[in-house]
């Protein structure tokens, strides 16, 4: 007696994905097959077909609103920091590009506040657990949260910039949202990288 349950599932969907005419040649087998279940009649094929091109379908429509949504963002925000960059070469003191920065980049939704905060030996513990990359998007805790916010009790993720090197910083760029999944380590961080080198330049310049 063969043992039908030790066939491993993927050997036949490979055959009948090699054989099409399969189920043609012994129809039968359909008879056998409950294809929608039983609350919804007799089993049919390309009833089967036709939901699962539908659920297909459904599917690829929300990964290409997804992507629309996204593409319009992404055209958003590359818009405010180009113009961002240009108004930092109008700057003529720290102070006033750290005031450019909040101006412009809290423009963005879900964001309460943006800083840019110079280098100081309390920031590294910090740096040495977050940004070692340089890049750091995420949730901290309340005790690194007060580094930056000390008055601020509702941010959920923040986003971190490091300008400078690991070995010698200068300032971080730190970004407060009262989102949880706003700033996520999957976030795409190419605008602002090639953002936070510009503001680097400028940053070292004023000094």
């Amino acid at each position: 007696m063969s043992k039908i349950n030790d066939i491993d599932e993927q050997l036949i969907c490979d055959y009948l994905t090699h054989h099409p005419d399969f189920l043609l040649n012994h129809p039968y087998v359909l008879l056998d097959m409950d294809l929608h279940g039983k609350s919804l009649g007799l089993p049919n094929l390309a009833l089967q077909q036709q939901r699962v091109l539908r659920e297909q379908n459904i599917q690829l429509k929300q990964q290409i609103a997804t992507m629309a949504r996204s593409a319009i963002e992404n055209e958003q925000i590359f818009r405010l920091l180009s113009e961002c960059q240009r108004q930092l070469w109008c700057c003529n003191s720290l102070g006033e590009l750290t005031q450019k920065l909040d101006e412009f980049l809290c423009q963005q939704p879900n964001i309460v506040s943006c800083k840019l905060i110079p280098y100081h030996s309390e920031l590294a513990d910090l740096a040495q657990t977050r940004l070692q990359n340089g890049v750091y998007l995420g949730r901290l805790s309340q005790q690194e949260l007060q580094l930056f916010w000390p008055q601020e009790a509702s941010i959920q993720s923040v986003a971190l910039y490091m300008l400078g090197s690991i070995s010698a910083p200068d300032a971080i760029l730190a970004f407060a949202s009262n989102h949880a999944e706003h700033f996520a380590p999957t976030n795409d961080t190419l605008f602002m990288q090639e953002f936070v080198t510009t503001l680097q330049v400028r940053f070292s310049a004023l000094a």
